[in-house]
């Protein structure tokens, strides 16, 4: 399943790493990809589709452990995102470019799997023996997958430590943590989002048209230029690549629901009303 050279390559094919990509149904994961496709030499490409019984049951669980309503939270949630934020979303320009990126089609064959952990992506690492794996919104890699590549990067849609997990950035605005608003390239190890780091990148929270969408489109966008300019730099050694070691505490976050939202609406109602915020 090797892939053959991507069209749009720039330079002889053996200058570019040997990379594969595990990837998540969501835009931007595409979109990060349909990038990555014309800078690299693709050997090897993995979506995972979770089954919806399997991701609503992972809901409920998490429900449980959480706070009392929290499953129809989500759910009411992914209802006003539909009904409202997806429309709302159209006005920045990072999602309309995200968006673009949908019907991309890559000229390798994908393989197409339920649970990113199933032998066939370990059988498929060993035979293609990428230099490089990205990892683009999968579930957590367990340490057979770990073990069948030399080097696995995850780009998060977040600033770790504070905000590892889901929404990184929704949850630094939530915080008023503005400062922390970006996502980060690093490591992949058996924690979630917690290996070394070795590249981060912020952006600024627009209160006029920025949701939960565009936070998402804008890491996505801010990702790829992240992620491409590390692979230029490290072609030699990936994993000689310097890491950072940033402060703050370490917190797990998991996706926000509707009343989670609401709060998000305030923060950014509160800043469209604060002049010094307007004259900055």
């Amino acid at each position: 399943m090797t892939c053959p050279p991507a069209t749009t390559c720039t330079g002889p094919r053996e200058a570019r790493p040997r990379v594969a990509v595990l990837m998540g149904p969501s835009a931007g994961s595409q979109y990060v990809f349909s990038r990555l496709a014309s800078e690299v030499d693709l050997v090897a490409v993995v979506k995972q589709q979770r089954p919806r019984r399997e991701v609503l049951r992972a809901v409920f669980r998490r429900g449980k452990k959480l706070r009392r309503g929290y499953w129809l939270d989500r759910l009411l949630l992914g209802a006003y995102t539909k009904l409202k934020l997806k429309r709302q979303a159209l006005a920045c320009s990072e999602y309309r470019e995200v968006r673009a990126a949908a019907g991309f089609q890559p000229e390798c064959a994908v393989q197409r799997v339920e649970s990113i952990n199933d032998p066939s992506v370990i059988d498929l690492l060993q035979k293609t023996q990428p230099e490089l794996v990205v990892v683009l919104g999968t579930s957590i890699l367990k340490e057979p997958v770990l073990a069948a590549a030399p080097c696995f990067v995850n780009l998060h849609a977040g600033i770790t430590p504070m905000y590892r997990g889901a929404h990184g950035q929704f949850w630094a605005v939530l915080n008023r943590d503005f400062g922390n608003v970006g996502v980060t390239l690093h490591f992949v190890d058996k924690g979630i989002d917690t290996g070394a780091i070795v590249k981060q990148g912020r952006f600024e929270f627009d209160p006029a048209i920025d949701n939960l969408l565009t936070l998402l489109a804008k890491s996505s966008v801010a990702g790829t230029k992240l992620i491409l300019d590390w692979i230029h730099d490290n072609r030699a050694n990936f994993r000689a690549s310097p890491t950072l070691t940033p402060p703050g505490p370490s917190q797990l976050h998991y996706s926000p629901g509707l009343s989670d939202y609401r709060q998000f609406e305030q923060v950014a109602r509160d800043l469209l009303t604060n002049t010094s915020w307007k004259a900055a």
